[in-house]
């Protein structure tokens, strides 16, 4: 498996970021569901998540985005189901995402393997005041959106995530039914996602957890490599690397004894290295998760021994 990990990790180093296509997270490794619908439910958990991102702060009109997973395992459906709902707003340009996710879970090896699809709508919509250089009405040229002008398409993926105790990776394929927007004058275009991580135990105390996640369009590809250090199951630390856009280092916290579930909170400053830098604060990431356990822990079994009465 870790031989399996390494060969993802040089593939990726491979790729080389030109542009920003989806939306994106330096919490990734928290949101496996939103691009990979084969994670609904693998990890044996009712689970919840939430991440807000302020990209570029310091820029009018800079991204912001807003994400939320939910995803349970159901085992009349020998699977998992799962929701995602993801707001992002880039200038006067606004997106709405939402999806239904399943996935199929089948033992392979020592884990677990998720077959998913998902299906969902995308709404986009241009709220602007055009003004051209030579006063001609905007509302003339027709590669130029009307302002209030919006559209509506269905949203179809695929993928397969693998999942065991230390492991995990995961393909996928997102906007597989990717219709044009005509009236925004807009094509939607496939996006494809590569991801793993592990996680190594240090000593009693430390685990080590490297991990990546590459996502193209198959014009540009953008790579993300993150390291972080989870000291006494409780505080994590580290530091993620986007390819030819920004350093960000991480903090987190979890208490795995909430209400019988496990919160994890995180945050993560995304400090800009592309030319961006003289005119951007960086970026923020923020991070809520929650998972439980339905299923009550077995009883312990106990017996008396005569020959001890």
């Amino acid at each position: 498996m870790k031989k399996v990990l390494f060969g993802l990790f040089l593939l990726t180093l491979g790729y080389t970021a030109k542009a920003q296509q989806d939306y994106q997270f330096t919490h990734y490794m928290y949101d496996k569901l939103s691009f990979n619908p084969g994670y609904a439910g693998l990890n044996k958990s009712i689970c919840g998540t939430i991440i807000f991102r302020e990209q570029w702060s310091g820029f009018d009109g800079n991204p912001t985005t807003a994400l939320i997973n939910v995803h349970s395992p159901v085992k009349m459906l020998r699977g998992g189901l799962g929701f995602t709902y993801v707001s992002d707003k880039l200038g006067f340009e606004s997106n709405n995402l939402a999806r239904l996710s399943y996935s199929y879970h089948m033992g392979l090896g020592v884990g677990d393997l998720g077959i998913g699809i998902s299906a969902g709508i995308l709404q986009k919509s241009i709220q602007a005041n055009w003004i051209t250089p030579d006063g001609t009405p905007a509302i003339d040229d027709a590669s130029i959106a009307v302002s209030g002008a919006n559209g509506l398409v269905p949203d179809i993926n695929f993928g397969v995530f693998y999942l065991q105790n230390q492991l995990y990776m995961g393909i996928s394929a997102t906007h597989l039914y990717a219709p044009d927007l005509t009236d925004l004058n807009i094509s939607n275009a496939k996006h494809f996602w590569i991801t793993a991580g592990y996680e190594y135990g240090l000593g009693p105390d430390l685990k080590l957890r490297p991990s990546i996640l590459a996502k193209s369009d198959a014009a540009s590809t953008q790579l993300d490599v993150n390291i972080n250090v989870l000291y006494k199951d409780m505080i994590w630390g580290g530091v993620s690397y986007r390819v030819s856009d920004a350093i960000a280092p991480m903090l987190g916290y979890q208490n795995n004894d909430v209400g019988g579930g496990t919160l994890r909170i995180g945050y993560a400053y995304d400090v800009t290295t592309s030319q961006i830098k003289g005119y951007s604060n960086g970026s923020h990431d923020i991070m809520v998760n929650y998972c439980f356990n339905l299923d009550k822990p077995k009883p312990l079994q106990k017996s008396k021994n005569p020959r001890f009465l």
